[in-house]
């Protein structure tokens, strides 16, 4: 890790399914009295020490987590220090950015997983814009439906953001690669591979020729663009994990289904809620301003 390094905190909403069967987003269901699933994916970005948050969802679902996260979060770790005077100065802000799937990729590559290479490739695309200086250097992916003690990212801070080895949360000895939504790191490379996994091993709406000759025939509706189905196996398998560093989770439930949702909230584990004022939505101050519309926070 160098000082100037930039993690990246990547939250995927475009794609999600569960089999709650409810009108209302799943993710605005509660981990904790007045601390829902979304709210704790991005406290746990923050907690792992990342400088940007970027949200993958569209416009039909955008509004609503805008409303309820904001546009910027505290560092837990800078927000109060009783050995420093006047500790409210150093505090840290941590910008929140909002990335819908492309257009093109609606209903051909737009699975879970492919929201989070959709976030890399928004945050890496917006950064080279500005500046090569804040490219990000490595990528840490958070999920809302999934219930763990965040507090325990707090002190991978140092590993997760590491940047010459990834870093994976492990449950009964299975991480991501085993379709179960555990956080974890990947850098610019792993998603190159994985991208050129994904258009490689998806189908399209022709039938492949021949070579040489142009695709003429179509494939049945329900064989086109298979990458709309391909699971965290199949998108993340060429993440590396070569001496990776593992957290071994002291519990975990995959909240993405109401048996493990209900299994989560039966037990004896819990999250508790952070203090209101570093997760509840902060927004920058529009010029000109109206008296009474700063943030005094």
């Amino acid at each position: 890790m160098t000082a100037s390094s930039h993690l990246a905190g990547i939250i995927p909403v475009a794609g999600l399914k569960t089999d709650y069967d409810v009108a209302t987003p799943e993710y605005l269901l509660p981990v904790d009295p007045g601390f829902t699933a979304i709210q704790k994916a991005v406290y746990e970005c923050a907690l792992a020490g990342c400088q940007t948050i970027w949200i993958v969802a569209n416009g039909d679902t955008a509004p609503i987590i805008r409303t309820i996260i904001g546009e910027w979060i505290y560092d837990p770790v800078y927000f109060s220090n009783p050995h420093i005077r006047f500790s409210s100065e150093h505090r840290r802000e941590i910008p929140i950015y909002y990335t819908p799937i492309h257009p093109k990729d609606r209903d051909r590559r737009d699975s879970y997983g492919w929201s989070i290479l959709h976030g890399i490739n928004s945050a890496w695309r917006t950064a080279t814009r500005i500046s090569k200086w804040v490219v990000p250097d490595k990528y840490y992916v958070s999920f809302p439906m999934n219930a763990h003690n965040v507090y325990n990212i707090r002190r991978q801070r140092l590993k997760i953001s590491d940047t010459t080895k990834n870093w994976f949360m492990t449950h009964e000895g299975k991480t991501v690669k085993d379709n179960i939504p555990l956080p974890f790191t990947m850098f610019g490379q792993d998603y190159i591979h994985c991208r050129r996994h994904v258009n490689k091993q998806t189908t399209r709406q022709f039938l492949n020729p021949p070579p040489g000759e142009i695709p003429t025939e179509k494939l049945p509706l329900h064989e086109r663009w298979s990458a709309r189905h391909f699971d965290f196996e199949e998108i993340f398998d060429a993440v590396c994990t070569t001496d990776a560093h593992v957290e071994r989770a002291d519990w975990f439930y995959d909240i993405t289904t109401w048996e493990g949702y209900k299994s989560f909230l039966g037990s004896e584990n819990f999250i508790k809620k952070p203090i209101n004022d570093l997760i509840k939505p902060h927004s920058h101050v529009k010029l000109p301003y109206k008296e009474g519309e700063i943030d005094d926070d």
